[in-house]
């Protein structure tokens, strides 16, 4: 019998590539915007000062003779906007270290990995929530089911969600009040993805659920920053019924973004569509079309921009942003793909407007002398650090911004 390869397996010796591969997207375009414009702070909340009202004792006319107008004044409102804390955790074993010391042993070095990877995620999750409305919604839940597996979207009809890959524990919360646990510490896997829906599993128990219910990070909820979506729209922020920084739109009606287009009804994108949404800045704020620096949206959406640029055979140019992102533009100013934006939209951004108000900024806690410490005060043999920074998202002025929303996508 020939000595073949099955036989010669024992003695073959793997030969392992020099690099590490990576699968997964770290892109983060809008924190990296939105880092551009940080304000550091001290003290309590945040408060910003907003000129609200003008004096509309101001360019009365009066017959010769008349009473003079009663004197009117300026109006002003504050806008307080809290800190939220938010952590990230590493912990490795002290035999996983010895193990992966140098190169001839593993291609990274375990402590110098997570340290490395877990700021690359903390940025990644920052970047989800400066994207999302305050509720770190993850996925949303198609219909009633409360048997695993079910099917889950951005409920908006497609399959993007926040999930990632492996099991990742999660609460599921009730849309009706946003605050009502259905699924307490469930574990979730993310499973097959379609263009409409997303499979998930989860052990634990999970009841009375409805469509639009959403998955998100265990202990989570009203803890997370309050991203775009909360905060250019005409509405308030889902969590926040004081109205984002406590300025509630049925009391001051005129503290939202420009809002164009409806979900529920889609629309085809057009040029026309896109200067109403950017003349309506314009002329119901107080800056002019040069403060407008960037259009955001998911790549779906870049895509259909293409297509109708394409279409309408009109020229764009490609504008290399920092970061290295490339992004096409219109009338001069970059349409920013971002992966975890939300689909069937585009924001148009006035960076100053908007900034991240900054307690401390992402760090490792050191206050004791050394980044790590020892698990359970030493009766385990593992080691950690945690990463912390304390920030929010603060509007100076919503209707500085524009959404336009309920459009078609080329992905559909």
């Amino acid at each position: 019998m020939a000595f073949d390869y099955s036989a010669a397996s024992p003695i073959l010796k793997e030969v392992y590539l020099p690099a590490l591969q990576e699968l997964l997207n770290n892109a983060t375009p809008l924190l990296a915007s939105m880092e551009k414009e940080i304000t550091p702070v001290e003290g309590g909340n945040f408060v910003i000062s907003i000129h609200r009202t003008r004096n509309n004792a101001a360019a009365i006319g009066r017959s010769e003779g008349s009473t003079l107008p009663t004197a009117g004044q300026q109006g002003y409102v504050r806008a307080i906007v809290p800190v939220k804390q938010l952590y990230s955790r590493i912990n490795v074993s002290g035999k996983a270290i010895a193990a992966t010391r140098s190169n001839k042993g593993a291609f990274l070095r375990a402590l110098e990995a997570e340290m490395k990877y877990v700021m690359t995620d903390t940025k990644r999750g920052l970047n989800r929530q400066l994207n999302g409305d305050g509720t770190g919604a993850l996925a949303y839940w198609t219909g009633a089911d409360n048997t695993s597996p079910a099917t889950v979207d951005d409920n908006l009809g497609n399959g993007t969600t926040q999930l990632g890959v492996g099991s990742i524990t999660c609460d599921l919360i009730d849309a009706s009040d946003n605050s009502t646990k259905l699924g307490d510490s469930i574990a979730v896997t993310r499973g097959a993805v379609s263009t409409a829906t997303t499979s998930v599993s989860w052990t634990g128990s999970v009841s009375g659920t409805a469509d639009g219910d959403y998955l998100v990070l265990e202990d989570s909820l009203g803890n997370e920053m309050t991203g775009i979506q909360g905060v250019i729209s005409d509405a308030n922020p889902p969590l926040l019924t004081s109205g984002l920084h406590g300025l509630a739109v049925a009391t001051y009606d005129d503290w939202k973004a420009i809002v164009i287009g409806d979900d529920s009804a889609k629309v085809d994108l057009s040029f026309p569509l896109l200067q109403q949404l950017v003349s309506r800045i314009v002329s119901e704020s107080a800056i002019d079309e040069s403060d407008l620096k960037m259009f955001h949206c998911h790549p779906a959406m870049r895509d259909t921009y293409v297509k109708l640029c394409q279409d309408e055979r009109v020229f764009y140019n490609v504008m290399k942003l920092d970061g290295g992102w490339e992004a096409v533009t219109y009338n001069g100013k970059p349409i920013v793909a971002d992966t975890q934006c939300r689909r069937n939209a585009i924001f148009a951004i006035a960076p100053s407007s908007l900034s991240l108000m900054q307690m401390a900024p992402l760090d490792f806690m050191d206050k004791d002398g050394s980044v790590f410490y020892r698990i359970s005060g030493g009766d385990v043999d593992a080691y950690g650090a945690t990463a912390f920074v304390y920030q929010e998202l603060g509007c100076k002025a919503r209707n500085q911004n524009g959404l336009l929303k309920g459009l078609n996508e080329v992905w559909q």
